[in-house]
């Protein structure tokens, strides 16, 4: 690329950073980052773009630097490789703007199907007619990536209205699920939610072997970030990526590996106590007293019996093993006589397939406010069908077993 001489001896260039695919092990996208010096002094972004107050100036600059990154990325030949690129709010406010850049995209000679406009989320919310240029954009075949989800007041009402083709998890995201287990299960949770509206997640920000590990534990789609390659004019080649983190993917399996295998021992028990509490209870002996194998467990919170309609019948069954603390705050829920629980996939399935055994997804328990799965099945005590359920603190994935 050739550089670009702006006034007062600013010179702009660009540099590219992988954007690498998990599943397919190889490099699918490039980010165009500006890089900036004023006499051999590096300039940030932010540091160029302040010295243009007139939005006419801006925007100029703002289609060059976008017209300079087209036609690197173009001479590059980063065939079968999407080109994100960042494109200033005052660009896509404007649809004159918005159609130039689209001109720009169509002289470098790249498809628009290959170029991936990235847009702040906070940007959309505070200027609705950005939506007109993106619109316009994405009508000539342009992908959209949200840019910074998860910084500040994060909205997945508009993230789910734009139907963005890629969502990008912002850096402090990942950095607080490395330190809090609660953030990084709520990390898996939204990959997943992201991929219910259609759009795969890219982590960004992956920088430590830390990072690596929780991003292919959240179930993400791309990484980004120095410990998958810095940017660069010549970044990284795949012949370089991919044994980095093809040695984490091992590191995360031989884990992943053991955990099933500990949890797997642990649901065995569990199934085994559970069945004889079937069995005892189908033969006619009180609840309290069949229950008892399956409370002796290490891990199981609680049981309790269902109607043919999900209405509970008694109290709970509980362990003993429940925390104080949480028994106290919650206590206005802890009396579940009466409940409703038919809306639960537990009982559903059961009911569903009676005398199989489900165990359901990980969530929240609604008496104590811990994580929890249940399991479940239907069985006939004094020829009416019952439910019967269990809680139990393991993570798993709800299938009949």
């Amino acid at each position: 690329m050739n550089n670009i001489p702006m006034r007062d001896s600013l010179v702009l260039n660009s540099h590219f950073q992988p954007i690498y695919s998990l599943a397919h092990r190889r490099t699918v996208g490039m980010e165009a980052l500006l890089r900036a010096s004023e006499n051999e002094v590096s300039l940030s972004p932010l540091e160029v773009y302040q010295r243009y107050i007139r939005r006419d100036e801006r925007v100029a600059m703002d289609l060059a630097v976008c017209a300079a990154h087209c036609q690197r990325f173009a001479a590059a030949g980063h065939a079968q490789r999407w080109l994100f690129l960042n494109v200033d709010a005052m660009t896509l406010s404007d649809p004159d703007y918005a159609n130039q850049l689209g001109i720009i995209i169509a002289e470098s000679g790249i498809a628009p199907q290959s170029v991936v406009l990235e847009v702040l989320e906070q940007a959309i919310e505070l200027d609705a007619r950005l939506l007109e240029g993106v619109a316009l954009l994405r009508e000539q075949g342009c992908l959209l990536a949200i840019d910074d989800f998860g910084v500040g007041h994060s909205n997945i009402d508009r993230v789910c209205s734009l139907e963005p083709d890629f969502v990008k998890f912002d850096r402090h995201l990942l950095r607080s699920a490395v330190t809090q287990q609660r953030t990084r299960t709520l990390l898996s949770r939204l990959v997943r939610l992201m991929h219910e509206i259609g759009a795969l997640v890219v982590v960004e920000g992956v920088e430590s072997d830390s990072d690596v590990v929780v991003a292919l534990d959240s179930g993400c789609d791309l990484v980004q970030g120095y410990y998958v390659a810095r940017p660069a004019a010549v970044p990284d080649s795949d012949q370089l990526i991919t044994p980095r983190l093809d040695a984490k993917w091992d590191e995360l399996m031989n884990r992943e590996l053991l955990r099933r295998k500990l949890n797997r021992r642990q649901m065995e028990l569990s199934r085994q106590a559970f069945v004889q509490t079937a069995i005892a209870l189908m033969q006619g002996s009180e609840f309290e007293v069949a229950a008892k194998p399956m409370l002796q467990l290490p891990d199981v919170i609680r049981c309790f019996l269902l109607d043919q309609e999900g209405r509970q019948q008694g109290r709970n069954l509980n362990s003993g093993r429940n925390n104080i603390g949480d028994s106290l705050r919650f206590s206005p829920l802890e009396d579940t006589t009466g409940a409703v629980w038919s809306r639960r996939a537990y009982f559903q399935h059961a009911i569903d397939q009676p005398g199989v055994l489900y165990m359901s997804e990980p969530y929240l328990s609604m008496t104590d406010t811990r994580i929890c799965v249940t399991l479940s099945m239907a069985i006939e005590i004094d020829e009416v069908q019952h439910v019967l359920c269990s809680d139990v603190l393991m993570p798993g994935v709800g299938r009949s077993l």
